[in-house]
């Protein structure tokens, strides 16, 4: 969730948008500008990064993923040694996850966007979209969420026939995995 406010915070839902069908020149390498897109002439400078950053809320985004995910990473893995923990999170805490920000920034945004953008979040609109986008999207998970159950379920009610048929022929051919009745 937090991965997609902070994209949602800097502005990309267009860009979003844009890449939900795949594109040439997306692949291991995506944040190397393409041919489509190539990088901009005068990329934006690291404190321009940092100010949107800043404005966004989301400079404290490394502190909450490393918080969030260490948790995770003892629920998954109870048996990881305390020292092991203690490193991955040192190390983690050394990485340099702000110069890849900067770095796949410039490879998007010139010192002009970048300029506009800082603008928009220190106007009222901007402040007012950073204060309702938690919300927003929260909503919008939930609602994503309930019509892709409901979408789900009518598709399966649609295909109930041929569903059992085919659970019926899978447990003949792997009797372990019958339910038991």
């Amino acid at each position: 969730m937090q991965k997609i406010a902070w994209l949602f915070l800097l502005g990309t839902l267009p860009v979003l948008a844009a890449t939900t069908t795949p594109k040439s020149g997306v692949g291991p390498n995506w944040a190397a500008a393409s041919s489509e897109n190539p990088a901009p002439e005068h990329p934006v400078t690291a404190a321009q990064v940092y100010e949107i950053l800043e404005l966004t809320g989301t400079d404290t985004l490394k502190r909450e993923m490393l918080d969030g995910m260490l948790p995770y990473l003892k629920q998954m893995m109870p048996y990881m040694p305390a020292d092991v923990v203690a490193d991955l999170q040192r190390t983690l805490g050394t990485a340099d996850f702000e110069g890849a920000m900067v770095r796949s920034f410039q490879q998007h945004l010139s010192t002009e966007d970048a300029a506009q953008i800082i603008a928009f979040y220190q106007s009222p609109a901007g402040k007012h979209m950073i204060g309702v986008m938690p919300k927003i999207l929260n909503d919008g998970q939930d609602a994503g969420s309930e019509l892709g159950q409901q979408v789900m379920f009518e598709v399966i009610q649609r295909h109930k026939d041929e569903i059992d048929a085919a659970a019926r022929v899978y447990h003949e051919e792997h009797p372990a995995a019958a339910p038991q009745r």
